[in-house]
């Protein structure tokens, strides 16, 4: 069904240009791709094409002269669910909590939830990018779910260095061992932290069939009296707001409390890091 109303018609538009290529598209592709009755699809190119925004070619192709992207697109999760899971998240470990996006060959920090007791502040805010070279919790899970054909046609493979503070080099072999290794229906986490002394909890958000999105906690790698506890107790927390963000919109959350047996009633300093 063609989309209703005129910013739904505009948006279709440009998402139909959104993975045209570089040689641009015939109107008929756009017409298939946006949904949109052929007379509604010429009457807005020939606005587009009065504004600027595309070019016509000499084979009659069009070309955008602008950049569109959805920086989250789901058909079957709420983004509020996620808001609503990273908030519950930061106010029971009081930790942070994020929603990682893997956007080409960068990490994109779509939510950052921060709780003003955590022990360390993060430079991560909403919006943060950086690479995905450096292999830990969050570079892993997010590449566990990519084919490893891809990656070794489109990233550096040389240039993956490992987590911590002592950036040491990871040749291709090894890394790719290590993605082969994830459960991408698991966890991911670094004890040790990285270079900052931020430790992150990972687990991947699905939509349908595909990865939609990180979730995460993130909090000061300092030391724990009883790791396994931890763990297991962020690991039960990430679990459970992961299948209720998946779930039927209508499904509530059910509340339950978890005993912490992590790093909190340590969290007397506030640092700044990344």
């Amino acid at each position: 069904m063609a989309p209703a109303g005129i910013t739904n018609r505009i948006v279709a538009i440009l998402e139909a240009f959104s993975h045209g290529g570089d040689d641009g598209l015939a109107a008929a592709a756009i017409i298939q791709r946006s949904g949109l009755p052929p007379s509604t699809v010429y009457r807005l190119l020939a606005e587009f094409e009065e504004l600027g925004l595309v070019h016509r070619t000499a084979d009659k192709r069009l070309r955008p002269n602008f950049r569109f992207e959805r920086l989250l697109s789901f058909s079957s999760l709420s983004a509020e669910r996620l808001t609503e899971a990273c908030a519950r998240l930061s106010d029971t470990l009081q930790s942070a909590s994020e929603i990682i996006v893997l956007q080409g060959q960068s990490l994109f920090w779509h939510l950052v939830r921060q709780h003003p007791a955590q022990a360390i502040r993060l430079r991560a805010h909403t919006g943060y990018v950086r690479e995905s070279r450096e292999l830990d919790s969050i570079t892993r899970m997010a590449l566990a779910h990519c084919p490893v054909e891809f990656i070794t046609r489109h990233w550096d493979t040389s240039a993956f260095y490992d987590v911590g503070v002592t950036y040491r080099p990871v040749a291709w072999d090894e890394a790719r061992e290590r993605l082969t290794q994830v459960d991408r229906d698991g966890m991911q986490f670094d004890l040790e932290g990285n270079a900052k002394g931020v430790r992150r909890f990972c687990v991947a958000v699905r939509d349908g069939a595909r990865i939609a999105c990180l979730l995460t906690v993130a909090e000061a790698a300092t030391p724990l009296r009883d790791e396994a506890g931890h763990i297991a107790e962020i690991r039960e927390l990430l679990f459970k707001e992961r299948a209720w963000v998946e779930a039927a919109p209508s499904e509530p959350f059910a509340q339950t409390t978890a005993a912490s047996t992590g790093s909190r009633g340590q969290n007397e300093t506030i640092k700044e890091e990344t």
